[in-house]
């Protein structure tokens, strides 16, 4: 599985996150390419200090959880809570590169998190460890890059 907790893994998503420009526009979905960066600035500040209720039931803790992380694609499409949605109530996009920078500095922030480190709980998954977090990362970071192209 791909993780943002490898390093190869997260150059691969910089440099493709590097070919993103201010003009690009995304293949599906209702996102600006600043709202996506903003999204994910706010996606990668979850495992130190989620400010969003903890949402998450027994079901999505112990079945939907390990599906996600280990079996099925992201979907395209999926609606998100409106904490996380920039077009709600999300993070408000600072601008373009100044969200640029902040993902890249989240991405090494986020992957290179100590296995043992206290993780905040995800607002639908519940408790997750460094490890739930850089798989989740990854393959959040991917869908969005997806989203635009890269």
């Amino acid at each position: 599985m791909k993780s943002i907790r490898d390093e190869k893994c997260r150059a691969d998503l910089l440099d493709r996150l590097n070919k993103l420009t201010p003009e690009t526009k995304a293949v599906w979905g209702r996102m600006s390419v600043e709202q996506m960066l903003s999204h994910l600035v706010q996606a990668h500040d979850l495992p130190f200090n989620s400010d969003i209720p903890d949402m998450s039931s027994f079901f999505s803790r112990t079945l939907i959880k390990p599906l996600v992380l280990y079996v099925l694609p992201m979907p395209k499409e999926i609606e998100t809570s409106a904490r996380m949605d920039q077009q709600r109530e999300g993070r408000k996009a600072l601008g373009f590169e100044t969200d640029k920078k902040l993902v890249i500095e989240s991405v090494g922030r986020v992957g290179t998190l100590p296995a043992d480190h206290d993780c905040s709980y995800h607002p639908f998954f519940g408790k997750m460890s460094a490890k739930d977090w850089g798989l989740i990362a990854h393959k959040h970071m991917d869908h969005h890059l997806r989203q635009f192209g890269v």
